[in-house]
């Protein structure tokens, strides 16, 4: 049998190569074969899961950040066989990680690993782009586009909220057209966000009531708000129930158009890097990939 590791390993710093060592031994119980492959530079990670797909590797392992898991998922989703894979997160939010329940200690999560414990679950597509965490629109989530790498290295998440809070000025509503489930709707927002769990941004009450294998999609919506109003939504997001003001919108679908009426090109932000321009189609593939999950 072989597996594939794919790291990142400039996230994680230095400490990257020992924790892929720690994780190559802890293989070795089940596996014949296992492969290591460096990412360099953006793509890396999508074309080394590409080539294990291709190569009918059992099992690919990404060790990194949200990017790295994004392009890593992107590069198995996208081919006729899709492995099982397992996540080390390296990176700074690890959205996807914490939805699996994996720690955020890449040497705990790696001994969390139980090679015989596994779940499918959930992966949504927009356009030509899969992903596995959220998909966020507006002035606001766009931000975190614009994180460099030091400031992660300094601040960790709160770098992304210092990044945000500067937008919160700077906020614009934009009449959307949307089409859910064949049912039309318009309406002026200033955020939306589309996720696949419970988690967003490393929060995880936002879709309180959701699950990585439902086959659905979870929409949070914002409407015109003030800085003082945004503020004190805050609360309502760390609430364990979905039980929000007239200020958000909660939809839940499966597939999914979304314009804005005056053809405002909008780029979203997917798994927090830069992701398809607008307009978008958004679909839903149920239980499509099997990843490897502690077994608590």
């Amino acid at each position: 049998m072989k597996a594939m590791i794919v790291v990142n390993p400039s996230s994680g710093s230095a400490e990257a190569k020992e924790y892929v060592s720690q994780l190559k031994t802890r293989l070795e119980e089940k596996f014949d074969e296992i492969a290591i492959r460096e990412t360099e530079k953006a793509g890396d990670a999508l074309k080394f899961s590409a080539q294990a797909s291709k190569e009918k590797f059992e099992a690919v392992f990404l060790m990194g950040g949200d990017g790295t898991v994004n392009e890593g998922i992107n590069g198995i989703a996208k081919q006729d066989y899709q492995p099982d894979v397992g996540i080390i997160p390296l990176g700074t939010v690890n959205n996807f990680a914490r939805v699996l329940g994996m720690s955020m200690k890449p040497e705990e999560a790696i001994s969390q690993l139980d090679l015989n414990h596994k779940k499918n679950v959930d992966i949504g597509k927009v356009n030509d782009q899969f992903f596995v965490s959220t998909v966020s629109i507006g002035s606001i989530p766009e931000t975190v586009q614009h994180v460099d790498e030091e400031s992660k290295e300094k601040f960790g998440s709160l770098a992304y909220f210092l990044e945000g809070v500067k937008a919160l000025n700077n906020d614009e509503t934009s009449t959307y057209q949307m089409t859910l489930d064949g049912q039309d709707f318009e309406e002026e927002y200033s955020m939306v966000l589309v996720g696949l769990s419970s988690f967003v941004f490393g929060i995880e009450t936002v879709f309180s009531l959701a699950k990585m294998d439902d086959g659905y999609f979870n929409m949070l919506c914002l409407k015109e708000t003030t800085v003082t109003e945004k503020i004190k939504l805050i609360p309502e997001l760390l609430n364990e129930d979905e039980n929000y003001s007239d200020k958000l919108s909660v939809k839940r679908f499966k597939s999914a158009d979304l314009k804005t009426k005056n053809d405002k090109k909008f780029n979203t932000t997917v798994d927090g890097d830069k992701g398809p321009a607008f307009p978008v189609h958004f679909e839903i593939y149920p239980q499509f990939l099997t990843l490897f999950v502690p077994n608590d």
